[in-house]
């Protein structure tokens, strides 16, 4: 009877050490939205929505692969952005776009680039 007690602690142990685990997991994986003011104070990986105000600020250079650009985010705050992977096709159009990455010296590292362009697909309009 004692070692069936025995196999229950560990077995509820090994449970809970489990879950605390994947909750940690789980936790340190998520990425808040913030403002380009507090994504400044963080050294974590955050995303940023912001908008595109001057598309004359996009520049991709084919040869190293480097996209950048100035982000607005909703407080007015302007950021660089550099990213380094394909230019979006549609981010010239883009109603607005989310960068996830992380901010150093004053620009923001992009590692991710979500770009929300108008839906030609909205209620109401053609089809």
């Amino acid at each position: 009877m004692k070692n069936n007690k025995v196999k229950w602690i560990i077995g509820i142990t090994i449970i809970i050490i489990s879950i605390g685990l994947a909750i940690y997991s789980f936790q340190s994986s998520l990425n808040p939205y913030v403002t380009i003011a507090e994504a400044a104070e963080t050294a974590r990986q955050v995303q940023v929505m912001g908008y595109i105000d001057d598309p004359d600020s996009i520049v991709f250079n084919q040869e190293s692969g480097k996209l950048q650009f100035v982000l607005s985010d909703d407080e007015g705050t302007t950021v660089q952005v550099i990213y380094e992977g394909p230019r979006p096709d549609n981010l010239d159009h883009a109603d607005s776009v989310v960068v996830v990455g992380y901010y150093r010296d004053n620009v923001f590292a992009a590692e991710k680039l979500l770009v929300k362009c108008p839906s030609k697909y909205e209620q109401g309009g053609d089809k």
